[in-house]
């Protein structure tokens, strides 16, 4: 039985699992939302790491072309 084996999505596929990661994100969101509103600086950290993260690296990528 191989359970992690090599898989070829396409890119309309790739869509649907989002859509499904984001729909779940957002049940959850609302289901813990008395939880999760007390970690709302740490969402905010994350999402401005990220971004910082995903600018640079953009920036140097366009810089090398």
């Amino acid at each position: 039985m191989h359970i992690f084996k090599t898989w070829t999505f396409r890119w309309w596929e790739v869509g649907l699992i989002k859509l499904c990661l984001i729909s779940l994100g957002i049940i959850l969101a609302v289901y813990f939302y008395n939880y999760l509103v007390g970690l709302l600086w740490l969402w905010w950290i994350l999402f401005i790491v990220t971004t910082i993260y995903f600018i640079a690296r953009w920036i140097k990528e366009k810089s090398n072309k």
